[in-house]
């Protein structure tokens, strides 16, 4: 038997879409995911099994929810009660990988490199 989670790329991008289209936030912190963030940015938008494939969940909306790539790398393949636990300590901790949101300066001018003026 092949890898589940590439034997059905159909029904991995049905529930992809699915969550996506929801605009859902991220199940296991419960903070806001921005879709337009691509991997691998921590804050990027992947759907996670709430049972892990390996553990015997399935490939099911019911088993699934959409979380950060950086959180659902923490959950691997714990329960989400664990995951929630341990996320919110390493967020508590100041652990967590820092958001970098679009700055609203402007374009940057070649004489700010070298400390010029106007």
């Amino acid at each position: 038997m092949g890898n589940p989670r590439y034997s059905n790329g159909y029904r991995r991008r049905r529930e992809r879409e699915r969550w996506r289209h929801m605009r859902a936030d991220c199940y296991i912190c419960h903070r806001p995911i921005d879709y337009e963030l691509k991997a691998p940015h921590p804050y990027s938008f992947v759907v996670d099994e709430t049972i892990a494939l390996a553990r015997g969940g399935t490939l099911t909306h019911d088993n699934s929810g959409p979380a950060h790539r950086w959180c659902n790398a923490i959950k691997g393949t714990h329960s989400l009660a664990w995951a929630r636990e341990r996320v919110a300590q390493l967020i508590a901790q100041g652990k967590a990988p820092q958001r970098t949101e679009p700055t609203q300066s402007g374009p940057i001018r070649c004489s700010d490199w070298f400390g010029g003026g106007e």
